[in-house]
């Protein structure tokens, strides 16, 4: 009999290998395989906690697959990202990932441009992380540039 760990381990390896084409091409897995998808790791995850911490879980992934499959065509690249660096997690956790990257991606639009050679620099040295890890690695050379002046 196989664990439900190597049931789950599969789910989310063929899950992880199909996300990118879900968001490219709309006839990718149909939405009623990743709501299956969610009803099992929901079961797996919560089932020790009882029927109502299922539901729950459900309830709530299903709400974060439908934002983020509604984000406008802008964000899909940040969608597609975040699915196949955080689809294992769940569909909040790659909701929160696409919230915070789009957050992070107009919040760097905004910077002077005197910081455009760091926020390139930065973008290099986080390569596929994304805007929010970028705007993190700008902020903190920013802080460490101001740190540095000598105050008059």
């Amino acid at each position: 009999m196989p664990s439900r760990w190597s049931d789950m381990s599969r789910i989310a390896i063929v899950a992880t290998l199909l996300l990118p084409c879900y968001f490219a091409e709309a006839d990718a897995p149909a939405e009623s395989d990743l709501k299956e998808e969610i009803v099992l790791r929901c079961h797996y995850e919560m089932g020790e906690f009882g029927v109502e911490a299922v539901q729950a879980c459900i309830q709530a992934e299903n709400s974060a697959l439908e934002a983020v499959s509604a984000y406008p065509r802008q964000g899909k690249a940040i969608s597609s990202r975040c699915a196949a660096y955080a689809h294992a997690r769940g569909w909040a956790v790659v909701k929160l990932c696409v919230d915070q990257d789009i957050e992070a991606e107009a919040a760097l639009r905004q910077y002077p441009a005197e910081h455009a050679a760091l926020i390139d620099l930065c973008r290099t040295e986080m390569e596929k992380q994304g805007p929010a890890k970028v705007k993190a690695c700008v902020d903190q050379r920013i802080s460490a540039q101001a740190e540095a002046k000598p105050v008059r």
